[in-house]
């Protein structure tokens, strides 16, 4: 998928985890940092790959995850949504709940879409079996044009939805 998909994947998934997971009222500065994280947590998993928009970002360790490791494995991976858990649940800071909760519904969000393409990805890295949905599409096909109008169309859904 590419990051348009995933950015809105990743917003999307957002709005449906505020309303059914976050029972609290957010405030306009938690907005913003829920959802950023979000959005930064559903483009974070392609750092992998050096010419996406994080790998262009941290072209270093890009390059380097991406020699070590290849495209679409660890970081595609229940072992990367562990180690980003856990790297948050160490720290402590101002809005670190939100932040925490905004990676991993990103990250989650990205595997799920590139789930649905033809490469797939190594969900239980570091076994190297390739998991994908049995429908599944190119990447930059029509096919990623219905994905993300549908995406579209819930998020507003459900924004909708919170709103009534």
């Amino acid at each position: 998928m590419e990051g348009k998909t995933h950015a809105i994947g990743g917003i999307c998934l957002g709005v449906a985890a505020q309303s059914y997971y976050i029972t609290d009222k957010l405030d306009a500065p938690e907005l913003i940092v829920f959802y950023g994280a979000c959005l930064f947590g559903s483009l974070l998993p392609d750092i992998c790959h050096p010419g996406s928009w994080t790998g262009r970002r941290a072209r270093t360790l890009s390059k380097g995850i991406s020699r070590f490791f290849g495209h679409r494995t660890i970081t595609h991976s229940i072992l990367f949504i562990i180690l980003i858990y856990w790297l948050m649940s160490t720290f402590s800071f101002q809005f670190d709940h939100l932040i925490q909760i905004g990676l991993l519904v990103g990250i989650v969000s990205h595997i799920v879409l590139d789930a649905m393409t033809v490469r797939g990805i190594q969900l239980f890295y570091p076994i190297p079996l390739r998991v994908r949905f049995p429908l599944y599409l190119k990447t930059a096909s029509k096919g990623e044009g219905v994905v993300s109008s549908s995406l579209i169309i819930l998020t507003l859904f459900l924004v909708y939805k919170q709103m009534m």
